[in-house]
């Protein structure tokens, strides 16, 4: 049987799922920013499934125009997979209530400013606005990072229900490596500033030289906005006195107009 990631919390059953279907559904999750192209091999190695399941599970998905061939017995995601993405993306209330609202933040305070949510145990970027003349950083829709380390991640777990919020725990520290716990204590730190303040506060976690404050866009919500500073123009001081009032701003007024469009 394939290996899978960690699944969400109350998802269905292995026995009400389709074992083929899910099986393709994982060679297709393999695929992200950072691993654009894989080969037969490493899509076999990494769900630890033999070459003739994974060749057919491959050809499949070619015949369906979700994977396509570049060489070198390599594959990479084709036409059918951006006509999801743009769909699943356009039907985002949240997305679409928060561009404009995170377009004008990250103009005035010159932050990156995303919007991402939980991808097993990672975070996806929904949305991201680069101030004008700054470098991308990697940060585009589409890319993910670790739940744990991030002050995205840290924000979704400090909004979720205490049961699902302690499965994710559980499930993070289950896959650390040994001796990496001090995260684990650093995420509980971001939980009580978020008790206390509604936003927390990350240093360095994309690069040196950045700080990151966080806010779910409300209690309970799926989703979160992130405020990036890059370099030394917009100080620690300026970003948690000046711009985690505007962030929260934004994601209140994210609510109410998503809740609006639902």
């Amino acid at each position: 049987m394939v290996r899978t990631r960690q699944l969400t919390p109350g998802a269905p059953r292995d026995d009400a799922q389709v074992d083929s279907l899910r099986r393709g559904l994982e060679v297709l999750r393999l695929f992200d920013l950072r691993h654009r192209k894989l080969s037969l091999a490493d899509i076999a190695r990494k769900l630890d499934l033999s070459r003739p399941t994974t060749e057919k599970l491959v050809q499949t998905l070619l015949s369906h125009h979700f994977l396509q061939a570049t060489g070198n017995d390599s594959y990479e995601p084709h036409a059918a997979c951006l006509a999801l993405g743009r769909a699943a993306r356009k039907g985002l209330a949240a997305s679409q209530a928060a561009r404009p609202l995170m377009r004008e933040l990250s103009q005035r305070f010159g932050v990156h400013v995303t919007l991402s949510t939980r991808d097993r145990l990672h975070m996806l970027v929904v949305e991201h606005c680069v101030p004008a003349g700054r470098v991308q950083l990697g940060l585009t829709s589409g890319a993910r990072f670790p739940m744990a380390s991030s002050a995205s991640g840290r924000a979704y777990l400090w909004g979720r229900p205490q049961d699902q919020r302690q499965e994710l725990l559980s499930q993070i520290e289950g896959e650390m490596p040994p001796g990496t716990s001090r995260q684990l204590a650093d995420v509980q730190v971001a939980f009580r500033e978020l008790d206390a303040t509604g936003w927390c506060h990350v240093a360095a976690p994309v690069a040196t030289q950045t700080a990151s404050i966080a806010t779910p866009v409300k209690p309970g919500s799926e989703f979160v906005l992130a405020a990036m500073a890059v370099g030394g123009d917009v100080t620690e001081a300026i970003l948690r006195d000046q711009v985690a009032p505007a962030l929260l701003a934004v994601a209140q007024r994210v609510a109410l107009a998503a809740e609006e469009d639902a």
